[in-house]
Order: structure tokens, then C-alpha cells, then sequence
């Protein structure tokens, strides 16, 4: 089966863009490719990563002028070439700023720059002195002694250009052997989630849907999705997004609602503004979406990069917050006076309310990320809370009974949510 097929995307990451689009296509099928933003593990250099790309049965390449002049790419590409059944294994999407002039003369030229470059800059020392670039030197004598191979099987077989990329990805799917003739929307429901209280049963559910096929398609899979839960719950909420990063934002380009009409008026949710409907079912399309995507681009960024980030922050807040809790502790046992624990408290606040305020400003991720991200989110908010309670400017807004009995339930609070984030942080290892 195709679906079982593993496939890795080799792309520059100047063409993040349409890597992204590709990505969230192939997920629509239920396919996840193996991408770097996501796939490197913390306890994996990035060129063992990139070895991992001769275990793929498909290597779908993105192919411009950058990725034929990153050294990343063509080190991929090399270990690709590596299997002697390579030339069935890739799959190519070609941008039109590729030059195939003498079947890749202009890319030979290229690397042989690159080499004399770096071959005047080790002269007059030793080996042992400039392993690295010895060894950078050596790969790439090995890009540009295949580069004209490549480059003349990439020409000689069928690739896809990348402005004939049909946005409904018939070639794409075709390509990687999936069928590719349904007349129907495509969808894949990424998460589920009961968000229902007493016993009024609600439901949240995410789907990847892609934005070019015609409204009254998404509607009609939308309509197909709340007709599954109908049976089970009062209220069901639904978000399309065309992409999996769409949803680490929660940029949705169209949302459904549906209220049961037997449930009663009193515990029926506010109602939500819309501007299209179909059936009972309310649907509202978000017209800025665009215009947020691209507001949102400059602060997506890598798991690693976002690992790096919170580690680093959680260095700094986790002791604080287990010396106020301890501080809490003694001053509950009568080991300390209320003074000296509220100097403490006034003293560490503005150290912790900096890094509250730095916690925020961090990158959104992949969408593998989200879970981590919540749970750091929550821990922040937790340690910001208890410090809050005893801060200055809110003195006299509670009493020191409820004070005690917040502080103590937040204590709590913070190591439970410790063990969360810690059991989130392996997972992504």
C-alpha cells in the first residue's frame, strides 16, 4: 500500500514554503513525511540525519537553484545516489531557476569555486590543524564529481515544475502512488478533543483540509465530520486549516458549529457570528487568512530551535519556584515570619516576571510541538500566579486565607505540571 510507503523531503529551506504546502498535501492523505523542522532528534547530529534519507522508499526532492547549491541538499542527494536503485526512488518537483544548459555545466563551475575556495585557504597547514575543512573539502570533490550525473537524470526523467504543482497535488499524489481521482474534498482530522462540562457534551475537532478545493466541497466534508459526532455529543465545534503550522497558530481558514435543537436553551453556548451556512450547521470563513500567515512567518520556527529556547528558560525559572515554594513551606510551619517571606517574594518578582514575559515571546514551532508548548506555557503561567499572589501591587486584592490556599494549590499544580512537561519534552526526543 502506498500509504505505507515512508518518504523523505529533501528541500532547501528557501523553499520552506512550498516544502510546508507539500507537507500538509501528503498529511490530507494520511501520509507524514520525514522532514528536518521536525524529524532530528535532540540526541542526533543533523548529518545522521540526513544519512537517514537511503532507508526511504521515496526521497521527494524540491529542486531549485538553491538545493542544487546547498551543500545540505546535494549531501542528501549523495546518499541517495548511494542505492543503486535511486533514479526509481526519487520523486521531483522542479522550480523553472534551475539552469539545465549543458546538463548542469553552470552547477559544476559552481562546486569547483566552492573547492578553490577552500583549498586556498588550507594552504600552509596541517592536516591535523584543518580536519574540518579537510573534511569539508572532501564532500564537496564528491557533489561536484555527481553533479552532472544528477543533473542529467533529473532532466531525462518526468519531474513536476513547480508552477504546474496543480493545487489540488493530482501530480503529487500520482507520483507517490496515491489515487488521485476522487471527486470529493479531501481531509484528514489531525485532533480530537471532549471539552464538555457537566452534562452538556461538547467537541473540538482540528481537520487539514486544503483551501483551493471549491467552498461547497469543504462544506460538504465539514458537513461529514459533525454528522459522525452528531450521535454523541450537543455541541461540536470544527476548524479547518489548510496546513499543519495553520494550526500551532490557530489560523483556521473555516470553522462549522452545530447546537443540538434539543438541547436546552440555557446551556446552549453564545451564539457564533457566521457568515455561510449549510443545513443546521453554522459556518464562518475567515477571510484575513492569508494576511495572518504571512504576519506569522517571521516567528515559526524549528523544534530544536524551540527546545534550545525553553530549556534555557527553564533553567532559570524552575529553581526560583521551588525556593518560593520551600520559602511558602517555612513560613507555613512557622519556621519563618510573613516578613521575611514577603522580602523574598518582592525581591525574586521582577526576576520572574522577566522570564514570564520572555516565555512569550518564543517561536511558534512545528505542529508536533504544541502539546510541550501548552504544557510550558501552562508551567509559566503557574509560577507567574504564585509570585502574583504576594506581589506588591496586589497586596490588599485577597485575603491571607484564600492567598495560602491559592499559593498551596498552585504548589501542587507546579509539580504535577513539571512531570507533564518532562513526559511532553521525551517525546519529542
Amino acid at each position: 500500500m502506498s500509504d505505507e510507503k515512508k518518504i523523505f523531503l529533501s528541500y532547501s529551506h528557501k523553499n520552506m514554503s512550498l516544502a510546508s504546502e507539500i507537507d500538509s498535501a501528503l498529511y490530507i492523505r494520511g501520509i507524514t513525511v520525514t522532514r528536518d523542522i521536525r524529524d532530528v532528534k535532540c540526541s542526533q547530529s543533523f548529518k545522521e540525519f540526513m544519512r537517514s534519507v537511503g532507508s526511504h522508499d521515496i526521497v521527494l526532492m524540491l529542486i531549485s537553484d538553491y538545493y542544487l547549491k546547498s551543500q545540505a541538499c546535494m549531501f542528501e542527494v549523495i546518499e541517495t545516489m548511494k542505492e543503486s536503485d535511486y533514479k526509481e526512488r526519487i520523486t521531483t518537483i522542479v522550480n523553472d531557476d534551475v539552469c539545465f544548459d549543458l546538463k548542469g555545466i553552470t552547477y559544476l563551475k559552481y562546486w569547483e569555486g566552492k573547492r578553490q575556495l577552500i583549498e586556498e585557504a588550507i594552504k600552509g597547514h596541517s592536516r591535523e590543524e584543518i580536519k574540518p575543512l579537510i573534511e569539508e573539502m572532501d564532500e564537496i570533490i564528491l557533489i561536484k564529481n555527481n553533479i552532472m550525473e544528477f543533473i542529467a537524470t533529473i532532466s531525462d526523467l518526468k519531474y513536476i515544475p513547480f508552477k504546474e504543482l496543480n493545487k489540488q497535488y493530482k501530480e503529487l499524489y500520482e507520483a507517490v502512488g496515491l489515487e488521485a481521482d476522487k471527486v470529493s474534498a479531501n481531509y484528514n482530522t489531525v485532533d480530537e478533543r471532549d471539552v464538555g462540562f457537566g452534562f452538556i457534551r461538547r467537541h473540538s475537532t482540528n481537520v487539514l483540509i486544503n483551501i483551493d478545493y471549491p467552498k461547497c466541497e469543504i462544506k460538504e466534508a465539514l458537513k461529514e465530520v459533525i454528522f459522525s459526532l452528531k450521535l454523541n455529543n450537543d455541541v461540536i465545534w470544527i476548524y479547518a486549516y489548510n496546513k499543519l503550522d495553520d494550526i500551532v497558530t490557530a489560523n483556521w481558514f473555516c470553522t462549522g458549529y452545530w447546537v443540538s435543537p434539543n438541547l436546552d436553551q440555557r446551556w446552549r453556548p453564545a451564539e457564533m457570528r457566521s457568515n455561510d451556512q449549510i443545513e443546521d450547521i453554522k459556518i464562518t470563513w475567515n477571510h484575513e487568512y492569508e494576511s495572518r500567515r504571512e504576519a506569522y512567518k517571521p516567528y515559526s520556527g524549528s523544534k530544536n530551535e524551540l527546545l534550545k529556547f525553553t530549556d534555557s528558560l527553564l533553567k532559570q525559572v524552575v529553581p526560583i519556584a521551588e525556593t518560593a515554594i520551600e520559602k511558602f513551606n517555612q513560613f507555613q510551619n512557622g519556621e519563618i515570619d510573613e516578613y521575611e517571606f514577603l522580602e523574598h517574594m518582592h525581591k525574586e518578582r521582577p526576576i520572574e516576571s522577566e522570564l514570564y514575559s520572555q516565555s512569550l515571546r518564543g517561536n511558534f514551532a512545528t505542529y508536533e510541538c504544541k502539546d510541550y508548548t501548552q504544557e510550558f506555557d501552562n508551567l509559566f503561567a503557574i509560577v507567574d500566579d504564585m509570585f502574583l499572589y504576594y506581589s506588591i501591587e496586589h497586596m490588599d486584592k485577597w485575603s491571607s486565607e484564600n492567598k495560602r490556599i491559592m499559593m498551596s494549590l498552585d504548589k501542587d499544580r507546579f509539580y504535577k505540571k513539571m512531570s507533564e512537561l518532562q513526559y511532553e519534552r521525551r517525546k519529542l526526543k
